[in-house]
Order: structure tokens, then C-alpha cells, then sequence
């Protein structure tokens, strides 16, 4: 009895730990089932907590900065005199190739002035700081430190001081999240140049973004440039995305941005205004500048022109060009006029005969 009262307890007791088990089972299987059927639950959820985190992490992210840079300097104290020999030679290129810049630039401006070309609109952007990354929804997400309240729409364009860096997926209220465009889910339209052929730069979770062209566009070599086409109305052209390289048989981009070294960016606002299409023009529609009640008129004296008899002095009157809408009613009052005549014409014929 001792030996069956402990056993039963023992089960019991067996039981009663595996409960909690089993009930944190269901929850999980829950959220699971939640958050494939809706995912945007999550993601306002994940921007709500980046808001509130936010404050969290600008304070983290300070000393964790100060301690890569030191460490990160330790090995260039020994190449210092290298360096700055390697800056002076760049900058003296620099000088010459900006003084080249220049004069392009105002000789484009005359041909502009001359052609009288549409100028391209000025780019508003916003500065923003990288507060943070993480590995959720994408491979590599970037957090910023401005969100709706400052004026951040999804879809925007992220640029750092070298180029193109991705565009804004998810906004919070003061943080908003970067997909970066080497993440599988990133798609662009590009234009490679100096040869205008246009592609699609498509992300692969790799550090260099894959090209798809076509058959129909000029030639494509290793060190051409590839900037944004702005097709789509999303993001505004000629931003620099990076140069062509070869691998193997395709084509892939060395970005000239770096997401992992970003610090500083900014949040370009670009957008095109859309224009109503215009509305398809009626047959019937008076022209632009005569009232309907004139155009009646006019109407009115096409009818009596038509129907009046000719003159013996003058001939036959002059057949005016009737609108389409007219021409059904002049040649049904004709026919009621002619009608009586012929039934005059069968009443003679008819008393000849008796």
C-alpha cells in the first residue's frame, strides 16, 4: 500500500511538471501561426520597441564607437608616414581632376542655357544617424534615429557620403529601419554607363550585388559605373551605386557603400508629382470657347442650309459639311419631304388612267 501510494504520487507529480511544458508548447505554436498570418503585427511591434530602445541604444553605441576607433588605430600608427605621403600624391590628383570637374561643369551650364533644357529638381533630404542593425525581418536591417516625426516615408532613399546604401522599409514615429541593397530581398533599376544599358542590381546576402541585363543594351566591361536610372519614380537618378566587376560569366557591383562602416546618411525625399491623364476628348463637344447655346445655333442653320431649295439664279445651294450627329436628322426630314410628292405623283398617275 506504502509502494502503491508512492507511485501514485509519483505520477502525479510527473503530470503536474509537464503542464507548464506542454502550455509554453501552445503559446509558441501561436505566435508561430501569428506571425505568418500577420506579419505587420510584428513589424509595428519591432518599430515600437526600436522607439523606445531608442534612447538605450544611442547611449550604448558611444562608448562601443570610442573603443573600435582606438583599437582600430593601433595598427596605422606605424604606417603614418606612408599614409600621409600616399594623401598628398591623391590630393594633388584630386585638385587636378576637380579643376577638370569644374570647367565641364560650366560648359555644361552653357549648353543647358542654350538648348533650353529642363533643369534636374533639387534633391531635400534629411540627416539621420545609425543607432543600431539587426538580423530581423532581413539578414541585416539598419536602424536610424528619425522616423515619422521627422518627415521619413518608406520607400526613401539612404545615402551615405559615398553612395547609395539601401532604401527606408519600415518608419516608427522617431527610428526607421534600412534595407540594405545587398539583402535578397532588395531589387533596384540601374543604368551602367558610359553605355546607358539599363539592368536590375539584385541583392544575394553577398557583399556584391548581382546585375541582370538584357540582350538589347550597348556593352558592358569591369570598371563601368552603375548609378540609379530613377525608373519607377521611387528613387531619384544618377545616385552613385558603385562598378561593374566580373565574376566568371555574370556581372555583379562593387558597392562604393559600406553598410557596416555607416554612420552619418541621409534620407533623400524624392517623389514625382503625378498629373491626372488627360480625360478622352467627346466627338459631340462644342469647341473650347463656344457656349453650348451658339453651338445649337449653329447647329440649327446647318439644318435649313440643307434642307433650303435651290435658287434659280444662283444654282443649287452649297452642301454645308455636317457633323456626324446632323447628318441622320437632315436625311430624315428629307425623306418626309419627298414622301408627299410621290404620293401626288401615284394620284395622277391613277386619274390618267381611269
Amino acid at each position: 500500500m506504502v509502494g502503491n501510494g508512492w507511485r501514485l504520487s509519483r505520477g502525479r507529480g510527473s503530470g503536474a511538471a509537464q503542464l507548464p511544458l506542454a502550455v509554453c508548447a501552445v503559446i509558441a505554436i501561436i505566435i508561430v501561426l501569428l506571425g505568418k498570418a500577420e506579419a505587420s503585427i510584428f513589424d509595428h511591434a519591432r518599430a515600437r520597441l526600436s522607439d523606445w530602445m531608442a534612447p538605450l541604444l544611442e547611449g550604448v553605441r558611444e562608448p562601443v564607437a570610442g573603443v573600435e576607433r582606438w583599437v582600430g588605430s593601433i595598427g596605422t600608427i606605424f604606417d603614418v608616414y606612408q599614409e600621409n605621403l600616399w594623401l598628398k600624391q591623391q590630393n594633388a590628383e584630386l585638385r587636378r581632376w576637380q579643376n577638370a570637374a569644374v570647367a565641364l561643369e560650366h560648359r555644361v551650364d552653357r549648353y543647358e542655357l542654350l538648348l533650353h533644357a529642363v533643369p534636374n529638381p533639387e534633391l531635400q533630404s534629411m540627416a539621420a544617424r545609425v543607432i543600431g542593425q539587426s538580423s530581423h525581418p532581413f539578414v541585416k536591417t539598419i536602424i536610424l534615429d528619425a522616423g515619422n516625426q521627422q518627415g521619413v516615408k518608406a520607400g526613401q532613399a539612404v545615402v551615405d557620403d559615398r553612395g547609395l546604401l539601401g532604401r527606408i522599409y519600415l518608419t516608427g514615429e522617431r527610428t526607421s529601419w534600412v534595407i540594405p541593397l545587398t539583402d535578397l530581398n532588395s531589387r533596384i533599376p540601374v543604368v551602367i554607363q558610359p553605355s546607358n544599358h539599363r539592368a536590375i542590381m539584385a541583392g544575394d546576402n553577398t557583399p556584391t550585388p548581382s546585375l541582370e541585363t538584357d540582350e538589347h543594351g550597348g556593352p558592358i566591361k569591369a570598371g563601368d559605373r552603375v548609378v540609379s536610372s530613377g525608373d519607377g519614380g521611387q528613387l531619384p537618378p544618377e545616385l552613385p551605386v558603385g562598378v561593374v566587376m566580373a565574376d566568371g560569366d555574370d556581372l555583379r557591383v562593387a558597392l562604393f557603400s559600406d553598410a557596416d562602416a555607416a554612420d552619418f546618411v541621409h534620407v533623400i525625399d524624392y517623389s514625382i508629382p503625378l498629373e491626372p491623364p488627360p480625360g478622352a476628348a467627346s466627338a459631340e463637344m462644342p469647341p473650347s470657347g463656344i457656349s453650348p447655346e451658339s453651338a445649337r445655333s449653329n447647329n440649327e442653320q446647318q439644318t435649313q442650309m440643307a434642307m433650303s431649295p435651290p435658287n434659280p439664279l444662283t444654282g443649287p445651294a452649297p452642301s454645308p459639311r455636317l457633323s456626324p450627329k446632323l447628318a441622320p436628322r437632315v436625311k430624315s426630314v428629307r425623306e418626309q419631304q419627298a414622301q408627299p410628292e410621290d404620293n401626288g405623283d401615284q394620284e395622277d398617275t391613277v386619274q390618267d388612267e381611269r
